[in-house]
């Protein structure tokens, strides 16, 4: 691969520097394209969808099949996550043609190039249409589920709880909720709504639930012993939430934002230093230990964003990256790989928990 810069560099050049590409070409195209990487899967798959959308996931799917680890579920999910104007397929001919691919030569005569002109305008005002309305419909539904956020707070949550989630970690509560009875939150892309259903509705909604469930509905079931994290943008304006059980599942509401949203720990003035965890136990953990006001950002992922987002809020404090540090059976260690490269991404201090050192 020739880079990030390079690529970047990639997005802005006009089509017309490259061949003209159809969805049948697509195939070959990809066979010269090693699919392990991570970052260039993604870059593919945002490329593909950008110039071809859905008609393309079959191909760019089969194609990654051939990386290690593959996951189906992970596929559509990335798939899915992809929003136009990122990478195009400018991109994608750039990473096939390092690969050895070359365009196939046509003598196309001018009405037959005037037709592949037309078609290609109008597969990208297609394209450009469905963009547009996956845009309006991820805003529709980040505000229906806010609105559903709100609701669930407000009426069916309270201050002081019973969590032994927090027991078992052994953290305090900050600013968390405690679900007080049972209920079902929902989402419905199709019907642009979000809703709480109780008692015999929900009941009633689990019985009519069509199976399998349709993509557009995402549910969770909430109740007593249930915690309930507020997130928040950098305005304090509450988005959506996360919710943990007794046996520490995190659930999260489907369709909602959380892209530049997260939960402090014990927020001070001054703050001289500013802790930024993935979840909340690690983040009261580091609070406990260090006083450090700590801000939870859900995931390694979202991370970045938050940390751009407190960097401009609060120029004079010095940002630490609180590190998970999860040992796995394998031998890996993805949270503390992440964090580290995370870190130098940011030139921001990653740290991570000491382990007590064991007799032997």
């Amino acid at each position: 691969m020739g880079g990030r810069n390079q690529l970047d560099v990639l997005k802005g050049r006009a089509m017309t520097d490259f061949p003209n590409i159809e969805l049948n070409d697509l195939p070959g195209l990809l066979a010269h394209i090693n699919p392990d990487d991570r970052d260039t899967w993604v870059q593919v798959a945002m490329g593909v969808k950008a110039e071809f959308g859905e008609p393309a996931f079959s191909d760019w799917d089969s194609w990654s099949q051939g990386g290690a680890g593959y996951k189906p579920a992970a596929a559509r999910s990335v798939w899915k996550s992809c929003k136009g104007g990122k990478v195009g397929i400018g991109t994608v001919i750039h990473l096939a043609k390092q690969g050895g691919w070359q365009p196939r030569k046509r003598d196309l005569t001018p009405a037959e190039r005037e037709r592949m002109r037309a078609e290609q305008a109008e597969r990208r005002a297609k394209r450009a249409a469905e963009q547009a309305e996956e845009e309006r419909l991820e805003a529709v539904m980040q505000e229906q589920v806010q609105v559903g956020t709100h609701r669930l707070l407000a009426e069916f949550t309270a201050a002081r709880g019973k969590s032994d989630y927090l027991d078992r970690k052994q953290v305090s509560a900050f600013g968390v909720r405690f679900v007080t009875k049972p209920l079902l939150f929902s989402a419905d892309s199709k019907h642009e709504r979000s809703d709480i259903w109780l008692g015999a509705d929900m009941a009633r909604f689990l019985r009519e639930l069509p199976k399998p469930k349709p993509d557009h509905i995402g549910f969770m079931k909430l109740g007593p012993g249930d915690l309930i994290i507020p997130l928040a943008d950098e305005a304090g304006t509450v988005w959506s939430f996360q919710a943990i059980n007794a046996q520490g599942t995190k659930l999260f509401p489907k369709f909602a934002r959380k892209s530049g949203c997260f939960h402090w720990v014990g927020k001070a003035d001054p703050m001289p230093i500013i802790a930024l965890a993935e979840g909340y136990a690690t983040a009261v953990s580091v609070y406990q230990a260090t006083e450090w006001p700590t801000v939870m950002c859900v995931d390694v992922g979202n991370m970045a964003k938050v940390a751009a987002i407190i960097a401009q809020q609060y120029p004079e404090s010095r940002l630490i990256i609180a590190g998970d540090d999860d040992p796995k059976a394998d031998g890996t260690n993805p949270g503390r790989v992440a964090a580290e490269a995370l870190g130098l991404e940011l030139g921001i201090t990653a740290v991570f928990p000491e382990r007590p050192e064991v007799a032997a």
